[in-house]
């Protein structure tokens, strides 16, 4: 079975968390420091912080957006459940927006139809690794004063308009889960467009305190209540290795992404479009078909994985009071799309194999 999703294991990842582990030093210290600038470097933007995961970043951005009980935060049911619980944790009421079903992301005349006196935050997610129109959605939220997160979990190395995502808006949030384009096995890291909201998060992920303070940590002042959401050395210590290889495994996702796009030719199975501002990440390859179920039983049997990955939030019982009727593109996009293996791990034979599997369905 080719795989619709693969680990990657950096060689020397054994020796670098024993070397940790063996130096006494294995929560927060000089290696995730050295991760984190080597991250930031990558993402073009220096108000960075490693957290724990993207899940943890977005609970930061939620406080960052300050979301009180009944603040309205416009979002996307089309993403993992993470998105959007830490905004709904801190009482946020979600508005769901719908979804472009030629890219899965967020519908900007969908968004603009639901503003409100309430609005305190649009989230918006890049589906697949394709950006959603960052500059409308910002365009946007400035109209009433918004603040916009952009969950990156898919979107390691894209860009938009040139420049890379982590850059545009005030809170990207990235994810280095085990299946992402890098893993530390868990965790993440947040972006900001301020300084001064780098300088809080910093805070934010260890208990509202100042790891870097000279003296004792524990005689500072906490001033505003923090988490446990630092990245330790450990993780640290395989993200330092993956960055070694970040580039090559971006682009063969990217490589791949063209060989399906250039290839596959079936009427029966629709491509996702491509923005000509923009350029994916290419973490999944998603299609549409009609019978979802024959379909992915067809791949099955002819060797290949699939996935839906993530359904639509708007469905889930614990959000079941935010229930919309009126989201046409994330009904057709929901009920038909697929994903497909287009990772690193590909060789051309799989690829090749993939291509005719899907053109002879």
């Amino acid at each position: 079975m080719i795989p619709l999703f693969k680990v990657h294991v950096p060689d020397g990842v054994e020796k670098a968390v024993a070397d940790v582990w063996s130096s006494g030093f294995v929560t927060e210290g000089a290696i995730s420091d050295e991760f984190e600038k080597k991250f930031a470097q990558y993402v073009q933007n220096q108000n960075t912080s490693l957290v724990n995961s993207c899940t943890s970043a977005l609970s930061i951005a939620s406080r960052l957006c300050n979301i009180e009980p009944d603040d309205e935060v416009i979002t996307t049911p089309m993403t993992c459940m993470a998105t959007n619980e830490p905004f709904f944790n801190d009482g946020a009421k979600l508005v769901w927006a719908d979804i472009d079903p030629t890219t899965g992301n967020i519908d900007p005349d969908s968004v603009k139809k639901l503003i409100s006196s309430k609005t305190k935050a649009i989230i918006g997610v890049h589906w697949a690794g394709q950006p959603f129109d960052i500059e409308e959605i910002n365009n946007i939220a400035a109209t009433c004063g918004a603040k916009v997160v952009e969950d990156a979990a898919h979107a390691l190395g894209a860009k938009y308009k040139n420049k890379p995502i982590g850059t545009y808006s005030d809170y990207t949030c990235f994810s280095f889960q085990a299946i992402k384009h890098i893993t530390t096995a868990d965790g993440g890291a947040i972006c900001s467009k301020k300084s001064s909201d780098d300088e809080r998060i910093k805070m934010l992920r260890w208990f509202g305190l100042n790891r870097k303070y000279k003296g004792s940590k524990w005689e500072q002042d906490i001033t505003e209540s923090g988490f446990k959401y630092h990245m330790n050395n450990t993780n640290a210590s395989i993200g330092l290795l993956q960055m070694n290889h970040v580039d090559d495994i971006i682009s063969r996702h990217k490589a791949n992404y063209r060989f399906y796009n250039d290839n596959i030719i079936n009427s029966k199975v629709k491509k996702m479009r491509v923005d000509s501002n923009s350029e994916s990440s290419c973490w999944i390859y998603t299609v549409l078909v009609e019978d979802r179920a024959k379909f992915q039983k067809y791949l099955k049997d002819s060797g290949v994985a699939s996935d839906p990955v993530h359904i639509r939030n708007d469905g889930y019982s614990v959000f079941k009071k935010f229930k919309t009727t009126t989201l046409p593109g994330a009904d057709y996009f929901c009920s038909r799309h697929i994903n497909i293996p287009v990772g690193w791990w590909l060789s051309p034979e799989d690829r090749d194999h993939i291509v005719k599997v899907v053109n002879e369905y």
